[in-house]
């Protein structure tokens, strides 16, 4: 082991990654127990925008973030989507899980 490992570092971009999917995580649980309107106000606010994704990888990101954008849109207007939503947040997250 090397430095920052014996330190109990983490490879640039995980902790990111870890915040990003705890937060899509609590979105789909807003969605899977009908809280619609929270779900919505979550992706809205952008919030995720806030986290430090620096070590991302630019494309990750930038799936990541297109899957997100649908989701609120799934979520937006008179017709809302939960199913649409969720599906569009578990594509996210996967993008963060070992082997996506």
């Amino acid at each position: 082991m090397h430095g920052d490992a014996q330190d109990g570092g983490i490879f640039p971009g995980s902790q990111g990654a870890a915040n990003l999917v705890e937060w899509i995580d609590r979105v789909i649980i807003d969605l899977r127990e009908g809280r619609v309107n929270d779900a919505r106000a979550l992706l809205e606010s952008r919030e995720w925008r806030s986290m430090d994704l620096s070590g991302i990888p630019g494309p990750i990101r930038n799936q990541m973030e297109e899957s997100l954008e649908h989701a609120a849109e799934a979520l937006g207007g008179s017709g809302a989507a939960p199913e649409s939503a969720e599906e569009a947040l578990l594509t996210a997250r996967a993008r963060f899980m070992p082997g996506a």
